[in-house]
């Protein structure tokens, strides 16, 4: 039978608030406020708020939101924050996703669409931070069409997508483009090129925690003569 005065005397201990020059305590703690510029915080602990931890710097960059879980560490009189606490399947993870399509396959939409074989396109979790890193690259090619009566750009964009708990559309702003003015009074040539962006996704931009699907689309400048996508590659980095 569990004694109840022991009981009484752990839970008293789990409750009290962090006094004292002990040399190591470990607690959870709950952020109450973080400056992403400076890293000046308050995170609460046992109900009593302690300000301006030293942060273990670890990934891409450091960052919390007010209400984060957070381990903490007490060394001494020194306090720290040792990093987020999350749940399997609620951001433990926190993994770095990438996906590769090398088929070549075309386009003659010039809105954002999919190719014949979809992608690629990976998922993962997007954190309270609501901030992730997506590069995409691909190569692209276009052959000019003599045919044509009209000066036109040719080539293609390609972009992505995300889905899930976030609804944001390809943009202009996040692509990679491969393109090529010609007038009629020139002999048209087609091109083939290589390139890659990397963004920074954002709540600014529509980003929302929670499992994410990134996929990327493609768009043709011109429907005649459309455009040729290759080795296709989207790589997304939460932190």
């Amino acid at each position: 039978m569990t004694d109840p005065f022991q009981l009484a005397r752990l839970l008293a201990d789990a409750n009290a608030k962090p006094t004292g020059g002990a040399d190591l305590n470990h607690y959870q703690g709950e952020v109450i406020s973080w400056d992403e510029s400076s890293g000046l915080n308050a995170v609460l602990v046992n109900g009593a708020p302690i300000s301006n931890m030293r942060v273990l710097q670890s990934g891409i960059g450091v960052t919390y939101q007010p209400g984060d879980a957070v381990m903490v560490e007490k060394r001494m009189s020194q306090w720290y924050i040792l990093g987020k606490v999350a749940a399997p399947g609620a951001g433990a993870a926190n993994q770095i996703a990438s996906a590769l399509v090398a088929a070549a396959q075309s386009t003659a939409s010039t809105s954002y669409t999919d190719l014949a074989t979809v992608g690629p396109a990976v998922t993962v979790y997007i954190g309270s931070s609501a901030r992730c890193l997506v590069t995409v690259s691909a190569t692209i090619s276009s052959l000019a069409n003599a045919q044509t009566a009209t000066q036109q750009w040719i080539g293609g964009n390609a972009s992505f997508a995300v889905s899930g708990a976030s609804a944001i559309s390809p943009s202009s702003d996040f692509y990679v483009g491969g393109e090529n003015w010609y007038a009629t009074q020139t002999v048209p040539v087609g091109f083939y090129l290589g390139g890659s962006r990397t963004t920074l996704l954002t709540a600014a931009r529509g980003l929302v925690p929670g499992f994410n699907t990134f996929t990327m689309k493609y768009a043709a400048l011109s429907a005649n003569p459309g455009a040729t996508f290759y080795d296709r590659n989207i790589t997304v980095i939460p932190f």
